[in-house]
């Protein structure tokens, strides 16, 4: 067997050894969970590194989803994602799925508009009129994720949904149609429009975006539903747990 020429591991970044130091002490629980991070100017001082090293390296946290940036607030220690539901290839809800927030409070708005092409596009079929449906998920008061729904009138009428009854049409579109549908189209796209679509409850102070779009089918060729998600980037994750 020829020998093995190892090539010597050039020297660390300094933001990554930043990164390394400040995850170990966050998974051997010297900031708990939920807690908050000392501001950056004591970070920095603690850890004996300038701001713009601290600045990268916790940049590279959030992005692993460990620290979430809480703007006017600091940065904050966030829950791990194996709590999380199983990833984007079960069939299921993607705002709790891909949201790094506990959601506690949704508003919805709905209403019935004519059909339009892009309507008829969208859901595959010719249809007199639509239920189009705003969500807008809260945590702790403050928006962190926005849906837009589209639902033909066959699909209220298929399943008797009493559009006058919010709660049963909240409780049909969040968590009935998820245990219906055998067959969801997943498309993930990056958006800057995310606060253009909530219209009057921006979910971010920045203008990046996951957007989810679902088109879900329940045993025929013309979907019975279509979503579009929003999560803002920074306080979410997309997962795909791939197997043979």
């Amino acid at each position: 067997m020829d020998k093995l020429n190892v090539i010597p591991k050039e020297k660390e970044f300094k933001f990554l050894t930043v990164y390394n130091q400040l995850f170990k002490m966050i998974n051997e629980g010297n900031f708990p969970e939920g807690s908050r991070l000392p501001s950056e100017p004591d970070l920095s001082k603690l850890l004996g590194v300038s701001r713009t090293t601290l600045r990268q390296a916790l940049s590279l946290l959030q992005d692993d989803g460990v620290v979430k940036n809480i703007r006017g607030k600091g940065n904050y220690i966030i829950k791990s994602h194996s709590e999380k539901p199983i990833g984007l290839e079960a069939i299921g809800h993607p705002v709790y799925k891909c949201s790094s927030d506990t959601i506690d409070e949704i508003k919805m708005e709905l209403r019935i508009e004519p059909s339009s092409d892009y309507i008829n596009q969208t859901l595959g079929r010719k249809t007199p009129v639509v239920v189009v449906i705003d969500r807008w998920y809260k945590s702790q008061g403050n928006p962190v994720a926005y849906s837009f729904t589209l639902i033909p009138i066959e699909t209220i009428s298929k399943f008797n949904i009493d559009l006058n009854n919010h709660d049963r049409v909240l409780e049909f579109i969040e968590k009935e149609l998820y245990d219906l549908c055998s067959n969801v189209l997943v498309e993930i796209k990056y958006s800057t429009s995310g606060n253009v679509s909530a219209k009057f409850s921006p979910i971010s102070s920045e203008n990046q975006f996951y957007l989810v779009q679902e088109t879900m089918y329940e045993g025929s060729d013309f979907p019975v539903v279509s979503n579009k998600h929003y999560l803002p980037i920074k306080s979410s994750f997309i997962e795909v747990h791939q197997k043979k």
